[in-house]
């Protein structure tokens, strides 16, 4: 089984000390301080022991000590198992990760280049103790494997957007996902790229708009989700989080619209059926209301021309709660 292997690498289960500050908690006298100063304190720990471990990581990689660096990787990526971080200061987090992980990715490019075997790196991470720091380390390498050798890339696209679904916390699993299309943004199969290899081994347009769909509609689902954990009296404050993350799921369709391939008979027999379905099937007013006028927004007005029938009828379909002359005045507008 993945990630029960005995490995050097496996990196500290405890995520850096963050397991070590939540679980201390519990003999500390009761603090007075509000929740934005506690969240700009659990910030900075987080914060500082990511730059810890991002330093040594370079070290390790300046001496060429590629298996301790993999190590300090993973015990940086620990941090963003918290469950304590509110979405704000989790994305400032996942920033910061995300700019040193791009250390790595252009240390592994220039390695590859040099020989060193791909295949066995992508396979060894997979041994990585905890799955957050797995994945993130997956599709660091994986991108760089695909680049490396485009024969390579349908199936590790498709394995990438598969393995995400290891991640089912909503907070976490959203911007594991958001990672993932962003890494993947320039390797997509396209219709506009000169491909050397069999399609059948590269993949082509159709392959991307699945990879796309499946992310998107996994991020709408956790999405949603958030918006059922907790208490009720705490059911405001849960819908301002999600408004603040909305746009890292709408960023999938930003991509669909962004792919040379996707012409007007595409997005009408695959694209849009694909989306509104998502759309209409999670009952939630709020993500539906958003991603409604996401559409109308991302993709070209001749495909609303095109399509104005089986989107106007999706709307019919829409939670009572929605808005929708909202909707049809944004559709009208374009």
């Amino acid at each position: 089984m993945r990630g029960e292997g005995g490995e050097e690498w496996r990196g500290d289960k405890r995520g850096g000390g963050r397991r070590r500050r939540e679980e201390g908690r519990g003999g500390e006298e009761p603090t007075t301080q509000s929740p934005q100063d506690e969240q700009e304190k659990l910030l900075d720990e987080a914060v500082q022991a990511v730059k810890v471990q991002s330093f040594q990581m370079k070290r390790c990689l300046d001496k060429n000590k590629l298996m301790d660096a993999l190590k300090h990787a993973s015990n940086m990526l620990g941090e963003l198992r918290t469950s304590m971080l509110s979405p704000k200061s989790y994305y400032e987090l996942y920033m910061a990760i995300s700019d040193e992980l791009h250390y790595l990715e252009v240390y592994l490019t220039d390695e590859f280049a040099k020989g060193r075997k791909v295949a066995d790196l992508y396979e060894l991470v997979q041994y990585a103790g905890n799955i957050i720091p797995r994945l993130y380390l997956l599709i660091t390498v994986g991108v760089v494997y695909v680049r490396s050798f485009p024969q390579s890339r349908k199936d590790i696209l498709k394995d990438l957007v598969e393995m995400c679904r290891g991640v089912q916390h909503p907070l976490r699993g959203l911007f594991l996902r958001n990672y993932l299309l962003q890494c993947t943004r320039n390797i997509l199969p396209d219709d506009g790229e000169q491909a050397e290899d069999s399609e059948e081994l590269t993949g082509d347009i159709n392959d991307s708009v699945d990879f796309v769909l499946l992310n998107f509609a996994e991020m709408n689902k956790l999405w949603v989700r958030m918006q059922h954990q907790g208490h009720s009296r705490d059911r405001e404050k849960r819908e301002k989080e999600r408004q603040e993350l909305r746009i890292l799921v709408g960023t999938n369709l930003v991509r669909l619209s962004q792919l040379e391939g996707v012409n007007v008979d595409k997005y009408k027999q695959i694209v849009l059926s694909g989306v509104l379905e998502q759309v209409v099937n999670c009952r939630d007013s709020l993500a539906q209301e958003y991603l409604m006028e996401c559409i109308i927004q991302v993709f070209p007005d001749e495909f609303h021309l095109q399509t104005l029938n089986p989107f106007l009828r999706s709307c019919a379909e829409l939670h009572q709660h929605v808005n929708v002359k909202n909707i049809i005045i944004a559709l009208i507008d374009r």
